[in-house]
């Protein structure tokens, strides 16, 4: 352990030691990096406590962007404190007595926690063996809560950033301490950055999972410089902005490394201008850089080694030695030297850099470096690896020679999409096809798993498929797949055609085994139901309770059952019908569901209030998603998150959510566009922004929207939203009848699946339209009472109290925002407190309709809602209530306790006076006082004296 303290310029005692400074020019490309972990910091500072996980293979930068952010601390940290994880284990607890033992030995943290007990004779309480105690024990949760409150002491004078750097290595008593920490980190100034090494061979602790999880944990990813990234680097060196041609060729060369990047530009500053034409200079130094002329030193049997090394990789020495085809003691020697030189990595059998690794296969001729390819993939698939470790092998032989090695890409793109790897199973699958391109199961395969990701591209393999297949029963798994993946697309008509003809033919077919046609008729009739989701109509609504649904965990059965649970929510079949049937789909987990299983077993929890196993099927797609780079799958499970959680009134995660599927727009084929641009757009009308909502919607590219059930209505709901928020009633109403004529298209009944009514009535009501109003509605309202959640029957008590004139009205609407107090719907329920004291203002009863005004602006506060939040400000103003002005939350929206702490630092008590004479910590009046200031927008005590003290003397604000 290598334990320092910094301060801002080492003052009042405290050694001082400064990181040093990150080289520029291999920084000059994490800009976006930086900036992210810098404002953590910044947040932390001002009482927030945040953790950064930064991963990233060895050499990639992580150290030296952390040093240039400590260095952005000098003068708000009020003290630095780092370690560094040793390899190969260590004691429990060792890297917090690392990161601790300097606050023990400063003379001021002496000085301040001897007397009293809290403080540092915690760490002495650490022995080197059983000081490490299950941190799940009585004594282990003694041990870290002490850890926790000397920290804390510290950390209440200032920042304190705590800095471990490869946390991969790290004990689990200090990583379960960290967590610990951070899950008490609310109103701490407290910084904790991990630096973690990734990788094949690198630790994953448990514990440090569970970190990355928290709320309060940013993870940043350090990957390769993209070439708009290199563009940057190279300008920074050169001086001047580098031709495209010459930065794409210094980002191929370097494989996006910033610190071979930085090699390059130091040798070649000075001699090269970064243009066009110096794009073959940067290769030939590249090569010349990586390899380090060791190579052309080499002696044949290690030149054999270090040519097995770069064909294999991350295996041991053994499997090496073999396939190099030389003694054990050579192997060792040609590892040692190449080790020695930098081309290795120091602890496994792999090169250091991926353009090394380049430059000693390109040195090996196309026909040798076939034959060791084959050789290698034959190595390793007669010693059992598993299919994807030779498939690795094989997708870099071309032709394919021999049977078994179609069938081992077979066998490995389907443990890819078991995991959840749909990219890596086309992969798979691609290179099959080069050596059976008519082989309608690989074409069948493959359309499967792009589906996920590529649904055009899907298509055309499976019409492919089709084209081969000259069976009707053999051309149904085909055409269901067809008509899946064609929702993702825009349109399934040409899905329809393929059914039609393949139904046609079962039925004049009379084949051995009726058995088996009558399942693949009964599959096609599902599947023309289901459909109709993307088409605008179910062709045979009353036909769908004599079709069996599917049973089992095959991929195909669960797209179907997940298909079918989302088309009985948007028909409002039985609410436990359709619930169970999303349940089952979800039973087996959602990494081998596919994106669009997933979506059409959370729709139909969302729509019945399920929301939390709504959300943990999505998180964990998204999850999965992010892990295998699935762009399509990432911007399609972060919109729906967005649009869940929106609903649940928590708009600032959904608006992370949102802007993540924004940003991922440009990545990736196949990703729908309108589903995105809905949910942000959506986002920021209640954040007030309407007009930049209704730029989001504008800037789709395309002639038209998504034709996705899930694209087109989101989009529709959307565009009115931002329509009425802008003033532009008429425009939102002829928009929401849109919605509303599709649903009905498309036999959807269901009136939460785009509740486009509830806000047509509003409108209508709001104009004295009331019998328009009342004809919309009565259709609905049989449908909100059968589907029977608080919330569809709230909205729809809502509807009808703003359409009944009198006291009844104003019945309904009490029902109403009863109703949806007790439901998810946290806007919804903002909405009802407002329009009913919207109606007790207008009957005259201005006591009344500030009660519920008031309630309205804490929902909306707590959500975070400021479109809603304006409009009840205003009302209470109207109602004869007033609030400070420029507050953004008003002390209604405090808690008792809050509000008892509040008052009392009003009257100009100090936090010690406050506690003792409310019988609290010091430490819960300070949580209080910062939770206070937060919510009423506010900077300090002088400002809460201005707030209550014209609560106390105007009782009607």
């Amino acid at each position: 352990m290598a334990p320092s303290i910094t301060g801002p310029g080492g003052d009042r005692g405290r050694p001082a030691c400064r990181c040093r400074a990150a080289p520029a020019i291999e920084l000059a490309g994490r800009d976006w990096e930086m900036r992210l972990l810098v404002g953590r910091a910044h947040e932390a500072a001002l009482g927030e406590g945040q953790a950064v996980l930064v991963r990233g293979p060895a050499g990639i930068g992580k150290t030296r962007m952390v040093s240039a952010v400590l260095d952005e601390l000098d003068g708000i940290a009020r003290a630095v404190l780092a370690v560094r994880c040793p390899p190969g284990g260590s004691r429990p607890f060792e890297a917090v007595r690392g990161l601790l033992e300097p606050l023990v030995q400063s003379e001021e943290a002496a000085g301040r926690y001897q007397p009293g007990g809290i403080g540092p004779q915690v760490l002495p309480g650490l022995p080197d063996g059983a000081g490490g105690s299950d941190p799940g024990t009585a004594d282990g949760y003694a041990v870290m809560h002490g850890l926790l409150r000397l920290a804390a002491g510290y950390a209440a004078e200032g920042l304190l950033a705590l800095v471990v750097d490869d946390v991969q290595w790290g004990d689990e008593a200090s990583l379960r301490w960290l967590g610990f920490v951070l899950r008490r980190a609310e109103n701490l100034r407290l910084l904790v950055i991990m630096i973690q090494r990734t990788g094949p061979g690198e630790p994953d602790p448990g514990a440090l999972g569970e970190i990355g999880e928290s709320s309060r944990c940013l993870t940043v990813d350090l990957g390769p410089l993209p070439v708009e990234a290199v563009a940057d680097v190279l300008e920074s060196g050169f001086g001047v902005a580098p031709a495209p041609a010459f930065a794409a060729k210094c980002a191929e060369v370097t494989g996006g490394d910033p610190h071979l990047l930085a090699e390059i530009i130091e040798k070649l500053r000075g001699e090269v201008v970064p243009d066009a034409r110096s794009a073959g200079v940067v290769e030939a130094a590249g090569h010349r850089v990586v390899a380090l002329s060791v190579l052309d030193r080499l002696p044949g049997d290690a030149l054999a080694v270090a040519r097995a090394i770069a064909v294999l990789g991350r295996e041991e020495l053994e499997t090496i030695t073999t396939l190099a085809a030389v003694r054990l003691s050579v192997a060792t020697a040609a590892v040692r030297t190449l080790r020695g030189n930098g081309l290795l990595k120091p602890d496994r059998l792999e090169y250091r850099h991926d353009p090394v690794r380049a430059a000693v296969l390109d040195a090996v001729p196309p026909a040798a470096l076939t034959v060791l390819r084959v050789r290698a993939a034959t190595l390793l698939n007669d010693s059992g690896r598993p299919a994807e470790t030779v498939a690795i092998q094989l997708t870099r032989i071309e032709p394919l020679s021999r049977t078994w090695m179609v069938n081992v890409l077979r066998e490995a793109a389907a443990d890819a999409e078991r995991r959840g790897a749909p990219s890596a199973a086309a992969r798979y699958l691609v290179h099959a096809l080069t050596a059976d391109g008519d082989s309608a199961a690989i074409l069948t395969h493959l359309g499967r798993v792009l589906g996920q990701t590529d649904p055009r591209s899907a298509l055309r393999y499976l019409e492919r498929a089709y084209g081969l297949v000259p069976d009707a029963a053999g051309r149904v798994p085909i055409v269901v797949q067809h008509l899946l993946i064609s929702l993702a697309s825009g349109s399934a008509r040409r899905g329809f055609g393929l059914a039609a003809q393949v139904l046609d033919a079962l039925h004049a077919e009379r084949p051995p085994e009726p058995a088996a046609t009558g399942r693949a008729l009964r599959m096609l009739d599902t599947m023309l139901l289901i459909s109709g989701m993307g088409e605008g109509t179910t062709g045979a609504d009353g036909h769908f309770p004599a079709v069996p649904l599917p049973g089992g965990d095959a991929g195909e059965d669960r797209q179907l059952l997940a298909a079918a649970a989302a088309l009985g929510a948007l028909q409002g079949r039985p609410r436990p019908e359709v619930v169970a049937q999303a349940a089952e789909v979800l039973r087996a987990g959602t990494a081998t569901a596919g994106g669009w299983t997933v979506m059409g077993a959370v729709f139909p929890l969302y729509l019945a209030d399920r929301i939390d196993p709504a959300l943990a099927a999505v998180t964990e797609l998204l999850d999965n998603a992010e892990r295998c780079g699935e762009a399509f799958l990432c911007a399609l499970a972060a919109s729906a998150r967005a649009h869940i959680r929106l609903f649940t009134g928590d708009l600032a995660e959904a608006l992370s959510d949102a802007r993540l599927a924004f940003a991922l727009g440009a990545k990736g084929q196949g990703v729908p566009r309108a589903f995105r641009h809905a949910a942000l757009a959506s986002v920021l009308v209640h954040y007030d922004q309407p007009v930049r909502a209704g730029q989001v919607l504008d800037g789709m590219n395309g002639p038209a929207p998504d034709q996705t059930f899930l694209g087109h209505h989101s989009y529709l709901m959307a565009r009115a939203y931002s329509l009425r928020a802008l003033g532009d009633e008429e425009g939102a109403l002829a928009v929401l009848r849109r919605c509303g004529d599709s649903m009905a298209d498309a036999g959807f009944h269901n009136p939460l699946a785009a509740p486009w009514w509830s806000d047509a009535v509003e409108i209508l009501a709001g104009v004295g339209r009331t019998g328009a109003g009342r004809e919309l509605l009565e259709p609905v309202e049989p449908h909100a009472e059968r589907w029977g959640t608080a919330r569809s029957i709230g909205m729809v008590r809502v509807a009808r109290g703003l359409l009944t004139p009198g006291d009844a009205g104003i019945a309904l609407l009490e029902e109403a925002a009863e109703r949806l107090s007790g439901s998810p719907a946290r806007l919804e329920s903002a909405r009802a407190e407002y329009l009913l004291g919207r109606r007790l203002l207008q009957q005259g009863d201005s006591e009344r309709a500030r009660e519920r005004l008031r309630r309205a602006i804490s929902l909306s506060v707590r959500s975070g809602d400021k479109y809603r939040l304006r409009l009840s400000v205003q009302a209470l103003a109207a109602a004869g209530g007033r609030l400070r002005s420029g507050t953004a939350s008003p002390a209604d929206a405090l808690s008792q306790g809050e509000q008892r702490v509040a008052q009392r630092a009003a009257e100009g008590l100090t936090n010690r006076e406050i506690a003792e004479s409310l019988f609290l910590t010091l430490r819960t009046v300070e949580l209080h006082l910062t939770s206070v200031y937060r919510k009423l927008g506010i900077k300090g005590r002088s400002e809460l004296m201005s707030v209550l003290g014209t609560n106390e003397r105007n009782p009607e604000n």
